[in-house]
């Protein structure tokens, strides 16, 4: 879709802010939907984060589930907190990724997805 899209008056008609309008969507579910999903709904959330001045981020996104994983398989993480070692050793296995969706790194496997703005952290596995 090339046209520019006008998001003043369009409702979101899915999901948990169904009823609402993209205007009143948080910024972190507009970016997450433009970078995931290939989509006419990904289009708007594009168009309504341009209309914001919104840019993208650049470094690595940490997904839930990553973070959730994290806690219950290591506790290397415990001096600095386990959002703030996932993000730091995240980026630094996502640069010796190299583009691959999965890396092996400091006796754990990292699995990436890459969208259009940014990778995401989809989930670590503790070697053995």
């Amino acid at each position: 879709m090339n046209k520019e899209i006008n998001t003043h008056n369009l409702i979101v008609n899915f999901g948990k802010h169904k009823g609402q309008r993209w205007t009143r969507i948080p910024i972190s579910y507009l970016q997450w939907l433009a970078n995931e999903v290939d989509s006419e709904k990904g289009e708007i959330a594009k168009a309504e984060l341009k209309r914001r001045g919104v840019t993208m981020p650049t470094s690595l996104r940490l997904s839930g589930h990553s973070i959730d994983r994290a806690s219950q398989i290591t506790t290397v993480w415990a001096k600095e907190g386990v959002y703030s070692w996932l993000q730091k050793t995240g980026e630094e296995a996502l640069k010796e990724a190299a583009g691959k969706e999965e890396v092996s790194y400091k006796h754990f496997k990292f699995v990436f997805v890459y969208g259009e703005y940014y990778p995401t952290l989809k989930t670590i596995i503790q070697k053995k």
